[in-house]
């Protein structure tokens, strides 16, 4: 053991020898060497002892810099991105007018743009609020369509919005005829949701007939698309069959809707 310590003592030793001959050799250089390479050297030593903290703070502004440059590219996303999602809901919304302009020529009456404000609570929607009332001359009864399809009518008015009846309602009932064989028959809602047609039991309805508005009723005009029968159910024994309906106007995805300043022609009164 006490070898090894001596040896280290040695190196220790020799380590500050060397240092302190390579002080006395570059003392000895810089006394007699030239003017221009103490220069050389001077500079050489300066830039060397200075690079490293200087690069340091070079490189923490840089990082700040590209920061800042990130912030802004992503702010500047951001809005390129509002602007392409604003200018498809303008081309879609354009496009929903344009089919409007079209389907108000095949009416009588004259059509007004509502929007969407508010639906009844609960699992199934039977009833929205309309941002129109009475001060745009909307009353009860009004039928309310999309370009899509029937949606229901006017059921009760305010002075500034209204509440539409839907299709899916169980209280409603609408009557409505097949496009392709002009059978009549009525369409309502189950608690359920669900849309059903009842018909004759010998009546030619299949699925996949298109059914419309019949124009009885006194409250929706003759050929509003209504919905398509998907499924028909037939029993020989009963005079009525019923069948399933898909609504061609989902409920879920309504915005808008037109109502037809269409007057009810009567008005079923059930008495007290």
């Amino acid at each position: 053991m006490k070898i090894f310590r001596y040896i280290a003592r040695i190196c220790r030793w020799a380590r500050g020898s060397a240092v302190f001959a390579a002080l006395i050799c570059f003392s000895l250089y810089m006394q007699f060497t030239q003017v221009k390479n103490k220069q050389n050297v001077a500079d050489f030593l300066f830039s060397s002892v200075f690079y490293l903290p200087q690069s340091a703070v070079s490189f923490v502004f840089r990082i700040g810099d590209l920061s800042k440059e990130n912030t802004l590219l992503k702010k500047e996303n951001a809005k390129l991105k509002l602007e392409v999602d604003l200018t498809k809901e303008y081309a879609i919304e354009n496009e929903r007018l344009k089919r409007l302009l079209f389907f108000e020529n095949q009416w009588d009456y004259p059509i007004f743009l509502t929007q969407i404000i508010g639906h009844n609570p609960g699992p199934y929607m039977t009833t929205v609020v309309v941002n129109s009332g009475t001060s745009d001359s909307i009353f009860y009864g009004m039928p309310v369509f999309t370009t899509n399809g029937l949606v229901g009518k006017v059921s009760k008015v305010f002075p500034s919005h209204s509440m539409v009846q839907l299709l899916s309602d169980p209280n409603s009932r609408t009557s409505v005829i097949s496009q392709r064989s002009r059978v009549l028959g009525m369409m309502f809602a189950r608690e359920n949701g669900e849309m059903q047609v009842q018909i004759s039991s010998y009546a030619d309805l299949v699925p996949g007939d298109t059914l419309v508005t019949s124009g009885l009723g006194g409250i929706y005009p003759k050929g509003i698309p209504v919905g398509v029968v998907t499924k028909l159910e037939k029993n020989n024994i009963e005079v009525l069959n019923s069948g399933n309906i898909e609504l061609l106007q989902h409920i879920e995805s309504l915005e808008e809707a037109f109502i037809i300043r269409k007057p009810a022609d009567w008005i079923v009164w059930t008495g007290n």
